[in-house]
């Protein structure tokens, strides 16, 4: 009995350990530290201007693949298009943007600590338009878009960022057809 008791305990230890890790995982935005690269999209044409697409990939990976569908349909509507991971060098330039969308995951309906941070430092033009995106499972409620709004609202920046196009796009929803919604918002 003594020896199944141990047992027990120490399946109980790692369990504890393993959820504090996935914790300070999350909180910590941990995932965003692996975010550096970047990449343009060139337009087949002549460019109508210029997007700025920054993504935190969280932990599945989900908000990169939204990102990059974004960042296509941008270039696909004429944009030069600078797809760039939220802690990338290219994510820090925001300057010369028609365009600049931030997106991440949604944990406990709010964006990330980077996307936030990323929003708070942005230095806009009055012409410039500003999109968010949250990427998480299920469907969007308008409870979910009204949390992310609520969310980046609150930052120092909120009379800029009060223009904001806001969406979050479930995982199983038609990415593509969110994405380019999404866009023509922005357009």
């Amino acid at each position: 009995m003594r020896k199944i008791f141990k047992i027990l305990i120490a399946i109980l230890a790692v369990m504890i350990v393993a959820v504090g890790l996935l914790g300070a995982v999350v909180v910590l935005n941990l995932s965003a530290y692996t975010a550096t690269g970047s990449q343009t999209l060139t337009p087949t044409g002549t460019s109508v201007g210029n997007a700025l697409v920054v993504y935190d990939p969280g932990l599945s990976g989900a908000p990169k693949v939204v990102a990059e569908i974004v960042a296509a349909e941008l270039q696909a509507q004429g944009f030069t298009v600078e797809l760039a991971g939220i802690k990338s060098a290219a994510a820090a330039n925001t300057a010369g943007y028609n365009i600049i969308i931030a997106g991440g995951p949604i944990y406990a309906g709010t964006p990330t600590a980077s996307v936030k941070d990323f929003l708070t430092n942005l230095n806009l033009t009055q012409t410039t338009k500003v999109g968010v995106f949250g990427s998480g499972s299920g469907a969007t409620t308008p409870e979910d878009v009204a949390q992310i709004t609520n969310a980046i609202a609150a930052l120092p920046n909120g009379d800029t960022l009060a223009n904001a196009v806001v969406v979050k796009i479930g995982n199983n929803e038609d990415i593509n057809a969110r994405a380019a919604d999404f866009v023509s918002q922005l357009i």
